[in-house]
């Protein structure tokens, strides 16, 4: 039996393979980029685990997730964005208000309505899908050499997140840990954007890394971006890598 919580959606196969992104933070380029290269992929459904919004003030992911067929939940920059919560030095660099100001009333009800968190059950494996960490969905940050033992009572054997901008896949006390990284907005010494496929009946994860230079050239040449974000975006135009797969 397969079920899905928090969100409507037709029931999942155990034969399928899923992809999964996160971290878009309005880099819409990269963000079609990562969906193509899932398509590729011949994943045939897509999550997203949140921040559509943030540091580029373009609300265009908002409305692809609105319109297109993707499971999403909410990131702490949607959040933010929703609860207009930033003070004005933090909006100087995360720019939700004028990303707010974009929104047409079905996408800001999009974003008021994600989740903070999904999961589904098959065959006595338990997936569960956020954008920080299984005991802080929203906020709470794992990386590839975080501590992964306080999460060996949680209730799922598969966890998917992004927030670090930081991939991995680690196996942990028989579960399987997988941070998908950022379509668009990396960070750390691989500037490529990242994406993750997942084999259901295999519970396998492999991501995909691949090239958002061009992308991010765009991006400095149309905004006027605050100095931190204008420095990586302008490393991460200057990292050229061809795409591939990482276990």
């Amino acid at each position: 039996m397969t079920n899905e919580k928090n969100i409507c959606f037709s029931p999942l196969r155990t034969n399928m393979r899923l992809g999964i992104l996160s971290d878009a933070h309005g880099n819409v380029e990269a963000f079609r980029l990562g969906l193509q290269i899932l398509a590729e992929a011949h994943a045939e459904v897509i999550y997203f685990l949140g921040d559509a919004v943030g540091y580029i003030p373009d609300a265009g992911v908002v409305g692809l997730l609105q319109k297109g067929n993707i499971r999403s939940i909410r990131g702490n920059h949607d959040d933010m964005l929703i609860h207009q919560v930033a003070t004005a030095e933090q909006d100087a660099i995360y720019r939700h208000r004028e990303t707010s100001t974009a929104l047409n009333p079905a996408e800001r009800r999009f974003l008021e309505t994600l989740p903070l968190k999904t999961e589904f059950h098959s065959d006595g494996i338990a997936t569960l899908f956020v954008h920080g960490s299984p005991t802080d969905p929203l906020t709470g940050y794992i990386y590839p050499d975080s501590d992964l033992s306080e999460f060996s009572e949680i209730n799922a054997d598969v966890v998917f997140m992004g927030h670090t901008h930081h991939p991995f896949v680690r196996r942990f006390d028989r579960k399987l840990f997988v941070n998908v990284g950022s379509c668009g907005l990396p960070r750390g010494q691989d500037l490529r954007g990242s994406v993750c496929v997942f084999d259901v009946a295999e519970r396998r994860a492999q991501i995909i890394r691949f090239d958002i230079s061009k992308c991010c050239q765009r991006i400095l040449s149309q905004y006027s971006l605050s100095p931190p974000v204008t420095s990586l975006l302008s490393r991460c135009a200057q990292y050229t890598g061809s795409s591939g797969l990482e276990e």
